[in-house]
């Protein structure tokens, strides 16, 4: 699916060709479906530059992540900086620059320090996407990849797969497709991005060698539910992660309350030790989710 991966080194400094800002590159930071991510300079500021060989399609991203972005008091996503073109061994190529979001990739970070954070971040996750559902879209693509975590904070990242709500979604990746896993269609809808929240946090409460060897099995629902079943740090978490990937919950906020009230009771059931270790992390993730929950009754702030 790189097929608009440039078929030559991008150089390492560039102007737009219809706006003159100039960018110098520092590295490359991913590649996707329609294009791919550089760490950038412009002016002295820290940027992202998305490049592809598609104008229509990058320019369509480009519009969205503007779109999402309308609502300042519920603005999610980086900011967009600039739209241009650039002209390299006789080829235009198109490029939107965007904020760079510095963090740590969600399953990454949740090996470092343990998969007892995976509720609390996807509390947040859950957020996000409830600020995006209510602006009319679907995230669409929701992954690990997608998912940056900075001082504790999820950001949202690549806004190439929203989707404008009741259309087809735009972009996927099977392992978290509910179409993949004969649970439905791709039709952008609430439910969609939260069936994806729900193998997400299998894969990671799983970890990387097992969930490669899982998804390389029939896809079917069963099969998850045998690994929830399984799986002890799952098993706690079953019943939110079930309803979300059986699409019985309307909101995003639904299964967001759900977790947190298993959170909760999981802290509850939690005997104190000596050390005081499991309790004080317990009391602690309960303090950060109960701040999420009262953030998510006003409004977020991108931070």
């Amino acid at each position: 699916m790189s097929s608009n991966r440039l078929p030559l080194p991008v150089p390492v400094t560039f102007s737009g060709k219809w706006n003159q800002k100039q960018y110098t590159i520092l590295k490359e930071l991913g590649s996707g479906a329609n294009g791919t991510v550089y760490f950038a300079v412009c002016n002295g500021r820290k940027v992202a530059v998305k490049i592809g060989t598609d104008p229509f399609d990058l320019l369509m991203e480009a519009n969205m992540l503007k779109s999402v972005q309308a609502h300042r008091q519920e603005r999610i996503g980086p900011e967009l900086i600039d739209v241009d073109d650039l002209m390299y061994a006789g080829r235009s190529y198109s490029y939107y620059a965007m904020e760079y979001v510095k963090g740590e990739r969600l399953d990454e970070y949740v090996e470092r320090v343990g998969a007892d954070w995976i509720p609390v971040l996807m509390v947040q996750v859950l957020n996000r996407l409830a600020v995006l559902h209510r602006q009319g879209w679907v995230f669409g693509d929701v992954k690990p990849d997608n998912i940056l975590v900075w001082n504790k904070q999820v950001h949202l990242i690549d806004f190439g797969g929203v989707s404008q709500i009741g259309r087809a979604v735009r972009q996927f990746t099977e392992d978290y497709d509910r179409a993949s896993w004969q649970a439905g269609d791709r039709r952008a809808e609430r439910s969609y991005d939260l069936f994806a929240v729900a193998v997400m946090m299998i894969c990671l409460f799983l970890g990387r060698q097992d969930w490669d060897r899982i998804r390389c099995q029939v896809r079917h629902l069963p099969t998850l539910c045998d690994i929830i079943r399984d799986n002890k740090g799952l098993s706690l978490y079953s019943e939110p992660i079930i309803k979300a990937l059986y699409g019985k919950y309307v909101t995003a906020e639904e299964m967001k309350r759900e977790l947190l009230e298993t959170l909760r009771s999981r802290v509850q059931a939690t005997p104190a030790r000596k050390d005081g270790g499991t309790l004080d992390f317990w009391i602690g993730s309960l303090f950060v989710a109960s701040l999420l929950l009262l953030a998510s009754s006003l409004y977020y702030l991108w931070m």
